[in-house]
């Protein structure tokens, strides 16, 4: 029984510290191209200004957003982009009152001269692929601006990156995402750290070091002529932005990150719409990993851009390794207390551990890069890594229905649009309640620890716990919000 334990506890060590390595090799380029950076921005700034205004189409696809909709068209309608160059597609496939809503923003608009177009599709056929395809077979625009219900793009969005296409090879260009609620919660502060570092330091050390990087899904712009070469919007993955932007990379095409601009969106303010956006992530990420990555690895992309790929496209894995760290935990304390596993076996176990500090040294840098009063956001950090840690159950189960083939079901991540008792979820509660009783067995481990002394172990423990039970328990309390009546839904149309 030892001996097993021991050798899972090792196999999954292996694997946490191949992909932990990711991280210092993105710290290593990130330090790489700070100098170069800052010298290219000085002698060859971004021109603001494009040459052409080419005719764009904005597609908008929603899916029962009716708290979010006004505020969406309203802030797409003040681009600042020539009113003849611009059309604007509402890919609706709302079965609730959002498309009422929809139907009366976009016939205000076009009373007002604007060409807006309330499209609906009848089907929820492959889900957001699907809409977007739809929308691109019938837009007049050869360049496509894609914005998800849950943000609010500057006025500025399209003069500021449309320039980019005029190097022939660019298929999309990819904004920042900034944040409309960052300090609603410990959750929403934790998210926009992820987040931060994703488009501040992995979104921009990739794009310069000539890695693939991925359209986000919303806050870009796409070549009409690239998505058709690669073969349009497909469906058959939950992540049908990261497998468009592999596919078109693979053809030859390039995308370019512009992390000067930046499009603030609505963060997840409840544990069940955060694990819905995560799941579904995580389901996606690793479909698009068995689609795509034989073909990756079989290209002639360097090593260490296959390196990279590899990681960016299975490192959900590591969710699954959790759970076993987290249930191996207290027998491998236990083995150590009661030596019956001598201390060299943990000594050189320790050494695969050196990974774990790589990511909290990029959270920083992301900090550092994007506030100046960052010294203030750092210990959230460690909410972060917390948050991680708990969503391991529900993340581990979403991959193993990736893995096993299970039919794709796209659920959307609820939008409140800045009140949370407006929406009142269905919430299965076997996630939740497993996450309580893993949270309740690591703050045991947590206390067998302390007892007997075993220091080092403590915050790893009480980052498990905190995870599992804040994400547990916040589901169960989430059941007793109150739904807002739906008068107030009428007078915020019509508002």
């Amino acid at each position: 029984m030892i001996g097993i334990t021991l050798f899972i506890y090792t196999i999954i060590l292996l694997v946490l510290f191949v992909y932990s390595l990711h991280s210092y090799i993105l710290i290593f380029y990130y330090l790489k191209f700070k100098i170069l950076t800052k010298w290219f921005e000085k002698h060859f700034p971004k021109r603001l200004t494009p040459a052409f205004y080419p005719v764009v189409t904005v597609q908008l696809p929603i899916y029962n957003e009716k708290y979010v909709v006004h505020r969406l068209v309203d802030s797409v309608m003040r681009l600042d982009y020539p009113k003849d160059k611009l059309e604007v597609q509402i890919l609706d496939d709302s079965d609730d009152e959002t498309s009422l809503i929809a139907a009366n923003l976009a016939n205000t608009y076009i009373a007002k001269g604007y060409d807006i177009k309330h499209i609906q599709r009848g089907t929820r056929h492959e889900f957001k692929a699907g809409a977007l395809h739809y929308g691109v077979k019938r837009a007049r625009g050869d360049f496509l601006a894609v914005f998800d219900a849950d943000f609010v793009p500057p006025v500025g969005f399209l003069k500021t990156l449309i320039g980019e296409f005029e190097n022939d090879d660019v298929a999309a260009v990819q904004a920042r995402w900034g944040h409309l609620n960052p300090n609603e919660s410990s959750l929403t502060r934790s998210q926009a750290i992820s987040l931060d570092n994703h488009f501040v330091v992995e979104q921009e050390v990739k794009s310069r070091a000539n890695f693939y990087i991925n359209f986000n899904g919303t806050c870009g712009i796409w070549r009409k002529a690239a998505i058709m070469d690669a073969g349009g919007w497909q469906g058959d993955t939950l992540a049908e932005d990261l497998d468009l932007s592999y596919r078109v990379q693979l053809n030859g095409w390039r995308i370019v990150y512009r992390g000067d601009c930046v499009v603030p969106g609505e963060l997840p303010d409840s544990a069940d719409s955060y694990r819905i956006q995560q799941n579904r992530w995580a389901k996606g990420t690793i479909q698009v990993a068995g689609k795509l990555l034989s073909t990756i690895m079989r290209s002639n992309l360097r090593p260490v851009a296959k390196y990279e790929a590899f990681v960016h496209l299975t490192c959900h894995v590591n969710f699954i390794a959790m759970v076993f760290i987290a249930l191996l935990s207290l027998p491998l304390v236990y083995f150590k207390v009661e030596e019956m596993v001598p201390d060299s076996y943990f000594i050189l176990a320790s050494f695969f551990t050196i990974g774990i500090f790589g990511y909290p040294f990029l959270y920083a840098l992301s900090q550092r890069e994007s506030y100046k009063g960052y010294m203030k956001k750092l210990p959230y950090i460690a909410s972060v890594i917390a948050y991680s840690m708990g969503l391991s159950l529900s993340n581990a189960k979403a991959l193993c229905e990736a893995l096993f083939k299970k039919r794709n079901s796209f659920t959307r991540t609820p939008k409140s649009g800045g009140s949370r008792q407006n929406y009142r979820q269905d919430t299965k509660f076997i996630i939740p309640l497993m996450e309580i009783l893993f949270g309740l067995y690591m703050f045991i481990s947590l206390i067998y620890v302390t007892v007997n002394f075993q220091l080092i172990l403590i915050p790893f423990l009480m980052f498990y716990s905190f995870g599992f039970l804040s994400l547990g328990l916040s589901s169960f309390k989430q059941v007793n919000v109150p739904v807002k009546p739906q008068e107030a839904l009428c007078s915020r149309e019509n508002s």
